[in-house]
């Protein structure tokens, strides 16, 4: 039969007197009992020793302690104190939403929080007692802590192992002896989606609106400052841009940051609906106005957006007729319910959007040349995705993020040769295609990384940058074009290289700029 160890912690309470510990120590060692550990108070003794699981041997070293002169009770405690504040301290090192990562001055993984596991995908029990090196490599701000001392604060840190590529922020703290020698070194480490969901929370409220609309192209930037300008007013703004780039996202922006913004931001999408619905969902209807219109009546969407926003998708599929009925709530802030003969007073703000060509509609009569005035106070062009390329990176790794949660999934991002392709397509479904490609490519996936293989999609659909001699100016940027070349060149150079630093080599720049690069393309090195 083989015993547990276990251990049996007694707290002894004596008078205070020269030798007590020490008469103590040997009624234990008589008992040929290993002790584990000791602390001692002012009239109380606290004992940690190895035991059998027998309440004979128990009683007895018991019997034996209170035999001790001077002796005044002996009982079983659960903890020592020391062990209560190292439970204690452990517990919270635990909780917090942070790294706590320590090494010894050997180099040896002491401390190993749970944060720990969930940033290097790595169990404690497979790394505490270990040296630093398995886990980081040769590099890294602790390692360099550990040999000069010298304290620091938020650096951001990339870099991979065997198995996986890890990217975070990091401060770190020596730990030193009396006479000022390193001897361990802790450091704090949040993984950088965190860091920047953390930083969003904090940061301007422009920001935070446009958390949705992922991309920091030139042409993005400039579609959220020209949001941002308009935002304030009260003007008509009329969102033109191809299907599926996001014209919805723009308007619920552009109404977080108006004076509005406490109000209801309302949306239909007109070529959702026959015409003789659309009217009953925009201005109501009166009961008993129409057969099957229900007995209380309907409020209509213009009066549950009153003071708010009305954000009418697809424009110009309305009829001309309906049409008509819009441009008079324009220009009298007024509305009529089906089957009532009263105006209603309404203050609500529109923001209209359309994938087609209004003004030829209005060439051949399909569309009101007097609406589209109206609506086209303040034009907003949302930029298509082939426009954007150089986002394409970004929109892949948050659609992952997005993704992997709705599908129960722990993709954890996609190879450089992944990208590549998808840079080379053409895009005519846009934002929304490019997350079917995404969520199809999850479903084949059968790595941590989106694979080249894991692509179903027409590749004869192809841009190269060619001007559009008829739509070069919006369809053609200079610095869009520099920065789809710069971004090619270091997916290339990575590829070819094989790390960070020779990259930056190649490329004749420092490894801090080729980081930089990296992460401001969102281009995942593993």
């Amino acid at each position: 039969m083989i015993f547990m160890k276990t251990y049996l912690r007694l707290e002894i309470i004596s008078c205070d007197r020269m030798g007590m510990v020490l008469d103590i120590l040997k009624k234990v060692y008589v008992n040929n009992i290993s002790i584990h550990s000791l602390e001692v108070f002012p009239n109380k003794v606290y004992v940690k020793v190895e035991t059998l699981e027998e309440e004979g041997k128990k009683l007895h070293i018991i019997k034996n302690l209170l035999s001790i002169n001077g002796v005044l009770k002996v009982q079983e405690i659960e903890l020592l104190s020391y062990e209560k504040n190292e439970r204690r301290l452990r517990a919270i090192i635990d909780a917090v939403q942070d790294g706590i990562l320590a090494i010894n001055h050997n180099g040896e993984v002491e401390l190993f929080n749970n944060y720990c596991e969930k940033i290097f995908h790595i169990k404690k029990e497979n790394i505490v007692g270990k040296n630093i090196k398995e886990l980081l490599g040769f590099g890294g701000p602790i390692i360099n802590l550990l040999k000069t001392g010298e304290n620091y604060d938020n650096i951001e840190v990339f870099t991979k192992n065997a198995k996986n590529s890890f990217h975070y922020i990091t401060s770190g703290r020596s730990v030193k002896d009396d006479k000022g020698k390193t001897i361990a070194a802790v450091a704090s480490l949040k993984d950088i989606d965190e860091a920047i969901e953390m930083s969003n929370a904090i940061t301007s409220k422009e920001e935070f609106v446009f958390k949705n609309i992922i991309g920091n192209s030139s042409s993005i930037t400039k579609t959220k400052e020209i949001c941002i300008a308009v935002a304030k007013s009260n003007s008509t703004i009329l969102l033109r841009g191809e299907s599926g780039t996001g014209k919805e996202l723009f308007a619920s922006a552009i109404h977080k940051l108006s004076a509005r913004a406490d109000k209801n931001f309302i949306a239909i999408n007109c070529a959702a609906l026959p015409d003789n619905l659309i009217e009953s969902e925009l201005f109501g209807y009166v009961k008993g106005s129409f057969t099957g219109a229900t007995k209380n009546g309907k409020t209509g969407l213009f009066k549950a957006a009153d003071n708010g926003t009305l954000f009418l998708d697809e424009i110009g599929e309305l009829s001309l007729p309906l049409q008509a009925k819009l441009l008079r709530v324009l220009q009298e802030g007024t509305i009529r319910k089906i089957g009532s003969s009263v105006e209603e007073k309404v203050d609500v703000r529109i923001i209209a959007a359309t994938n087609r060509n209004l003004e030829d509609m209005i060439k051949n009569n399909t569309f009101r040349e007097d609406l589209y005035y109206r609506l086209n106070v303040i034009p907003i062009y949302i930029p298509s995705l082939r426009d954007r390329i150089e986002d394409i990176s970004m929109l892949v790794n948050y659609f992952i993020k997005i993704l992997n949660k709705q599908m129960g999934r722990n993709i954890k991002g996609a190879e450089m040769e992944f990208i590549e392709e998808l840079v080379k397509f053409n895009w005519p479904g846009n934002i929304r295609e490019l997350k079917n490609v995404v969520e199809r490519a999850m479903n084949l996936c059968h790595g941590s990384f989106l694979k080249r293989e894991n692509l179903i999609m027409d590749f004869q659909k192809t841009t190269n940058y060619e001007i559009d001699s008829k739509n070069h100016e919006f369809n053609f940027k200079l610095k869009d074009v520099v920065e789809a070349a710069e971004k090619k060149a270091l997916i290339s150079a990575i590829q070819n290289c094989k790390s960070c630093r020779n990259a930056a080599k190649a490329l004749g720049v420092s490894h801090t700029t080729i980081i930089n690069k990296l992460n401001k393309y969102g281009i995942n090195f593993h």
